[in-house]
């Protein structure tokens, strides 16, 4: 027995000396080399950047009216945290107004108070406790009323039976559904209303919401309060019980500064080629939350420290090209900042949003993400940003292998959560866009953790951050940036590589969905499938085709580089048509089994007609979209035709190069996303032509 003892501990003792011998040899490799990367590890601090989000976010403050008018709050910070790490160019941008807003003035709450005075007396909700409390949008008022449940508020049934005119309606949702029901037509005094992203995760949190009142329409105010109190405040109402409630609030419009924070890393040898990171600092100045998104600000904060510090200690090189820092309102401020100073726009090649990134994965239900460029703006920057993203995953969590991370990054007082990421396609929302835009047509990815179980809640505190999220993700900013910024002849190589053999497998997987669509397709709908199958290889290889081009910005003079290039150019023109005959092969098989004859593809009489119109820019539509000014003279013009794009509409608009056709653009968009009508397209056209935006070419 002692024996066999014996002989198991030094089974043990060997596996584990092996095993952790293995872990230095099998740290997998990625576009940069392992001790510059142990070296970005262990610089980044996701403490330092937690800190900083405590500094913008930590406690709830009401912002002075003269603030307004001077440098806010969170611009001070970090300007002076920028100026601390020895950033070169730090500035302050002040635009005059939002490209969203005619008005030259913002809201602000002074003051607010909810309190229940029937049948007992007791707070409900205060500014000062909780920000959220008051919708944005909400007028003065001191008024005592009866409570009256009207459910969500947003249709006429809701109110049958109910008499809520002189009254408070306790709305289950967000009030701007119900405001023009229950104050415009049935002359409630306001609202209380409860709704947030995650009720069933956290009752307690407070949904940060607004109202939106015409000058024209009634003057009035929304309180928002907690799942667990609305619907005790519900259950009473409907046990047929009485309550009474007083409203009390002080609020004002007030002239405001838009601000941005721009801070500038410079190039030794491109100074004139950006790489520029964006966070957004505002979302509106009522509120600010804590991983949307200071987060990304302090996570860009520390890698532009991390960089200065590495060319300080002299780990790397000073950088070739410039990387720049903006620090913004959200999509508005970028949106001024692309307006008023194209010169700074032309330098840049590439943007990487961060919003939300610092979650706590785990506490948050989680996934780290990167959503990648659209396919009218196909790039390497995807597959960048993707290995450097796998490699902290890879590093990250323990395989049944090795039994540990094979590099830890983990801050002192952080989680040791596994890094669960995924690599994943397009979505807008956030200041990427502006330069997504096919007016600007920057190459943009953003970096995002979703879900978020206190999103736009009260609940978006520091504490639902993870320093070693944050410390992760400046491990990839820094790595990106190293790279991109430095990338010489070896960085090129690496490129062209990464991005053929991750495109070969793009390929490999829309090669699976076109052939699922011949597999799920019967009868005369096979012709159908086919050809949309065909047009997803189709563009999927147009796809590939232009990030692998893309690179070509690196090549400079090489003329090695741009054989390369060229060969693997060649390379993805030959699997194209690979796929192809190997789609057709399948197509006609399917054809002789269901005892049908094969077509061959064609256009329909109105895909000729729109192949040969070219909807090409106006000066009104060069740089960036403004989708609020288009949305109101829309709303102006009477009679203009009829169309439903849905989230299409952007892409649709970014594919207006002067060359594609609308049937080309139909064609790209229907292989992105879903098929799209072809008459929804010409209509959005049309509705372009007639507001100035593009004029229609024949060709």
């Amino acid at each position: 027995m002692k024996g066999r003892r014996i002989v198991l501990l030094s089974l043990i003792i060997f596996l584990v000396v092996n095993l952790a011998g293995q872990d230095k040899n099998n740290i997998p490799s990625t576009l940069l080399p392992l001790d510059l990367m142990r070296a970005i590890v262990n610089e980044a601090s996701g403490d330092l950047a937690l800190q900083n989000e405590i500094f913008l976010t930590g406690v709830n403050r009401n912002r002075p009216a003269a603030e307004y008018q001077q440098q806010y709050f969170e611009t001070e910070i970090i300007v002076n945290k920028l100026k601390e790490y020895g950033v070169d160019e730090v500035k302050v941008v002040e635009f005059s107004s939002s490209l969203f807003s005619r008005s030259d003035k913002t809201w602000d709450a002074e003051s607010a108070e909810l309190w229940m005075v029937k049948p007992e007396k007791m707070k409900l909700a205060d500014l000062k406790e909780i920000a959220a409390s008051l919708c944005s949008g909400s007028s003065s008022t001191d008024v005592t009323a009866e409570l009256v449940y009207v459910g969500p508020g947003n249709k006429e049934k809701y109110y049958e039976n109910k008499d809520v005119s002189g009254k408070i309606v306790l709305v289950n949702g967000y009030p701007e559904g119900a405001r023009r029901l229950a104050v415009e037509k049935y002359g409630a005094l306001g609202l209380v209303a409860y709704a947030s992203s995650h009720p069933e995760f956290d009752p307690d949190q407070v949904g940060w919401s607004s109202i939106r009142p015409t000058e024209k329409e009634k003057a009035t105010f929304a309180f928002m309060i907690s799942t667990r109190l609305g619907q005790e405040l519900r259950d009473r109402l409907e046990r047929g019980g009485k309550i009474v409630l007083r409203a009390v609030c002080q609020t004002q419009m007030v002239p405001y500064k838009n601000q941005l924070v721009s801070a500038l890393i410079k190039g030794t040898e491109f100074p004139d080629e950006e790489l520029v990171f964006t966070a957004h600092l505002f979302e509106g100045f009522a509120k600010q939350g804590a991983n949307d998104d200071a987060s990304g600000c302090v996570a860009i904060l520390e890698t532009a420290r991390v960089l200065k510090k590495l060319i300080a200690d002299g780990v790397i090189p000073p950088l070739r090209r410039s990387v720049r820092f903006l620090f913004i309102p959200e999509i508005s401020g970028t949106a001024a900042f692309v307006k008023e100073h194209p010169e700074v726009v032309r330098r840049f090649f590439a943007n990487i949003n961060e919003d939300m990134v610092g979650e706590a994965l785990i506490k948050n239900n989680s996934f780290f993400l990167l959503k990648q460029t659209p396919w009218s703006l196909p790039s390497y920057l995807n597959d960048v940003l993707a290995a450097f993203i796998e490699w902290v995953g890879q590093t990250n969590c323990q395989t049944i292998e090795y039994r540990r991370m094979l590099l830890p990054i983990i801050s002192p007082t952080g989680s040791r959560d596994p890094f669960y990421y995924r690599i994943d396609k397009f979505f807008g929302s956030s200041d990427h866009i502006v330069f997504l835009d096919g007016g600007v047509k920057v190459p943009a990815v953003m970096l995002i953790a979703w879900p978020d179980m206190w999103y736009h809640t009260s609940g978006d505190t520091p504490d639902k951050s993870d320093s070693t999220q944050l410390k992760r993700v400046v491990v990839i900013s820094v790595a990106s940036a190293v790279f991109l910024a430095n990338a010489g002849e070896a960085e090129v190589e690496k490129m062209i590589l990464e991005v053929g053999s991750r495109g070969l497998k793009r390929l490999a997987a829309d090669k699976r969905k076109a052939e699922g669509f011949l597999q799920e397709a019967s009868g005369e709908g096979l012709h159908k499938a086919y050809k949309r199958a065909f047009n997803l290889l189709d563009q999927a290889a147009k796809r590939e085709r232009t990030a692998l081009k893309s690179i070509e910005f690196f090549i400079k003079q090489s003329s090695e580089l741009k054989q390369l290039l060229q060969t693997r150019l060649k390379e993805l023109d030959q699997t194209e048509r690979l796929l192809k005959a190997g789609l057709e092969k399948l197509y006609r098989f399917k054809c002789q089994t269901a005892g049908l004859k094969a077509r061959r593809l064609g256009l329909t009489p109105e895909e000729k007609r729109l192949a040969r119109l070219v909807p090409v820019r106006t000066e009104k539509m060069k740089g960036f979209f403004n989708s609020w000014e288009f949305r109101r003279l829309r709303g102006e013009m009477k009679d203009l035709p009829k169309y439903n794009l849905g989230r299409t509409e952007f892409e649709v608009r970014n594919f207006i190069d002067g060359q594609r056709s609308i049937l080309e653009i139909r064609n790209a968009v229907s292989a992105e996303y879903e098929p799209v009508g072809l008459q929804d397209v010409e209509n959005y056209m049309k509705v372009l032509e007639k507001l100035g935006y593009i004029k229609l070419v024949r060709k």
